[in-house]
């Protein structure tokens, strides 16, 4: 008992030279206690988000062990015309490719076709027993779910934009260890790119409303869009510039103030009758007439090869063409 007490009244004794101490020397404990406060911040930078960082480690790790597989062990599945595409580039086999209107490279001519990119059969992909699924990340919130469902890993590419195309494409070389293809391919995207900036180069910069149609239904594409980030990049202004979101309704009044140079016109799903909505509403809609665009003819249907929803092996192309639309005078 004395012991223990003996003990206790040490510790007391120590705690009150502490506090002591404590007060006498407050401002250069301040002052090294801040330090300590930012060295401590500097060295959690990045921590904040253990999700985010937790699931790009994952997807590292994972490209890490799929670039381990020999090119000819992998059963890849592409699930949209663009990844088909890119991987038929890359010199990728693939045992499944989507059922589209759309002509598919010849080395997928024997591919199984599994549906509809958006809802592809599942049934089919998982019997073809594959090694992972390429999509696109804009379908990952009505995929993701179902492929982990099946234990079937996925991988999800960022195609809503020229930049997104090329970390896509430089993603898949060191996925399935083919650098230096994607590395050619980097390296002739970015002689095009070159070549078009010389082209735009001390010229006016053309303002434009982008329309997308599907199924008799139109909304106006920002920046955000594929389309929106190619008309930007050729030196164009969006009249929707700065607004959030990629699409948002028709409204004739504000866009009839904004007076666009020109109007571009994008189709998704049935293109030829999607356009041919397209010209209905131009000839029953009296509000078009008034458009600049209209009075100067400068609507302009855009070839939905070049101008989809996601970004493809023809994005400088399609920036070539652009520029020829916009830059006519």
């Amino acid at each position: 008992m004395m012991k223990r007490n003996i003990l206790f009244l040490l510790i007391f004794t120590m705690l009150m030279a502490a506090v002591a101490c404590s007060k006498k020397d407050n401002k250069t404990n301040t002052d090294t206690t801040t330090s300590a406060s930012t060295k401590k911040e500097e060295e959690t930078a990045g921590k904040e988000n253990p999700d985010s960082q937790t699931e790009s480690s994952s997807q590292e790790t994972a490209d890490k062990e799929a670039s381990d597989i020999e090119l000819s062990q992998h059963r890849v599945i592409a699930s949209s015309v663009a990844v088909v595409e890119i991987l038929d580039a890359l010199g990728v086999p693939m045992v499944g490719v989507p059922t589209s209107s759309y002509e598919l490279p010849e080395s997928v001519k024997e591919a199984q076709r599994i549906g509809n990119p958006m809802s592809p059969d599942m049934e089919i992909m998982a019997s073809l027993e594959p090694t992972v699924i390429i999509s696109v990340d804009s379908l990952t919130e009505e995929l993701k779910t179902q492929f982990e469902a099946l234990n079937i890993p996925g991988k999800f590419l960022n195609l809503s934009s020229y930049d997104g195309l090329k970390e896509s494409i430089t993603s898949l070389g060191v996925y399935f260890g083919v650098e230096e293809k994607a590395a050619e391919l980097i390296l002739e995207c970015k002689g095009k790119e070159t070549a078009i900036t010389a082209l735009i180069d001390g010229k006016e910069s053309p303002s434009v409303l982008i329309i997308f149609g599907v199924s008799g239904s139109f909304m106006a594409a920002t920046e955000s869009t594929y389309v929106g980030d190619l008309v930007k990049r050729v030196g164009a202004t969006n009249v929707l510039e700065g607004m959030g979101g990629s699409f948002i309704p028709v409204d004739m009044e504000f866009l009839a103030d904004k007076n666009p140079e020109y109007i571009l016109f994008m189709a998704h799903a049935n293109p030829e009758e999607s356009l041919e909505a397209f010209r209905k509403e131009f000839d029953t809609n009296e509000a078009w007439q008034n458009f600049d665009a209209v009075k100067d003819d400068k609507v302009i249907a855009l070839d939905t090869g070049y101008f989809g929803m996601s970004a493809n092996l023809l994005a400088t192309e399609a920036m070539e063409k652009l520029v020829g639309y916009l830059y006519t005078e």
